[in-house]
């Protein structure tokens, strides 16, 4: 009996033990928030001073939505000294806001690398998106009700800041900043009552974004034509096979506006095609077990089954934005005085042209 008795005493002072370290935590995070401070008026002979970054963006080549296109710093536009009077563990608030007159809130558009982006403009369509954070800290200014920056002891001297454009669709187009507003510093929260906004930084844009020029990308490179066996006597005379032996591929290409495409054939040992070096002949023809007399030609069905020719650019077909499936058609052609029959493979290149 005594036994049970000490065991009990035990647990009383364990749970005794445990409520006294409760008490301690919460008292500490009581304590922690009553000594954050706001800064308060008394600057240098200013309340307010702004912030500008020039901007001077020149796009280029396919973007893709969300993609960084670039970051800028800020400079102070005017005054010396700080705007307002901090104390010990004092503390601001970073606001997406296009000025006082939008409430002290910007057009949200979504999280971008784990951080708040906002457009550039109140309105309009998507296009050109910002990322604005303190740099030393990476913090991320944001729509109310802010977020808190912890500041040093002394005069409010500006914040460091940098902004990070996205692109907020597929090939932005160009846009241009007036002193835009994106962002703003206040040694208080806001209040739509008045008054909030009095001391402070604001951060501006000055410049342009000029859009890229129409560009295109092949997202496949690599063609392998197999063509199907035929019998030497489908070759009675120079020209094509009198067996259908054609076969088709294609190129994959993605353009960012509507542009004409040509293609220049590219092969070390080409033969005559109706005047032009058009015919790839076949690697090592003729040698060992390799046909002779035989050899390729390559054709443009988007534009009238034109040949491509050895060093020269022929039209390969009109595109429009985005993705295109552009055919490339590879035939058997007879250029020799006689065939022999043996495997027949040939190497090229094929070098595209936008404009």
């Amino acid at each position: 009996m005594p036994l049970k008795g000490v065991r009990i005493m035990r647990k009383q002072i364990n749970w005794g033990y445990a409520a006294a370290f409760s008490v301690v935590l919460m008292f500490s995070g009581i304590n922690s928030s009553i000594a954050a401070q706001n800064c308060v008026e008394g600057g240098d002979g200013q309340n307010h001073s702004a912030m500008r970054a020039m901007v001077d963006i020149k796009l280029s080549g396919a973007i893709k939505k969300n993609d960084e296109i670039a970051r800028y710093t800020f400079v102070r536009e005017s005054g010396r000294g700080g705007v307002a009077q901090c104390g010990p563990d004092s503390q601001v608030y970073a606001y997406a806001t296009y000025g006082e007159g939008s409430g002290i809130i910007a057009r949200y558009y979504g999280e971008i690398d784990g951080k708040p982006a906002y457009h550039v403009h109140a309105g309009g369509p998507v296009n050109i998106v910002y990322v604005l954070i303190e740099s030393k800290s990476g913090l991320p200014f944001t729509n109310r009700p802010g977020q808190v920056l912890p500041v040093p002891e002394g005069a409010l001297m500006p914040i460091d800041a940098t902004v990070i454009f996205y692109a907020g669709k597929d090939n932005p187009t160009a846009t241009s900043f007036d002193n835009s507003v994106i962002g703003a510093i206040l040694i208080k929260r806001f209040d739509p009552g008045g008054g909030s906004t009095k001391v402070g930084y604001t951060y501006r844009l000055k410049g342009k974004v000029t859009s890229a020029p129409t560009s295109c990308e092949a997202k496949n490179t690599d063609l392998s034509f197999t063509l199907p066996r035929v019998p030497t006597t489908a070759f009675p005379s120079v020209g094509f096979p009198t067996t259908p032996s054609s076969v088709e591929e294609h190129i994959n290409i993605v353009c960012t506006g509507n542009v004409s495409a040509k293609i220049k054939l590219i092969a070390n040992n080409t033969a005559s095609y109706n005047g032009k070096d058009a015919v790839i002949k076949i690697d090592n023809e003729g040698q060992g077990n390799n046909a002779s007399g035989i050899g390729f030609v390559v054709k443009s069905p988007l534009n009238n089954d034109n040949v491509l020719v050895n060093q020269e650019f022929v039209k390969l077909a009109d595109l429009e934005k985005g993705e295109t499936r552009v055919p490339l058609k590879a035939e058997y052609y007879r250029y020799g005085n006689s065939v022999k029959a043996g495997k027949a493979e040939a190497t090229a290149q094929f070098v595209l042209q936008f404009n």
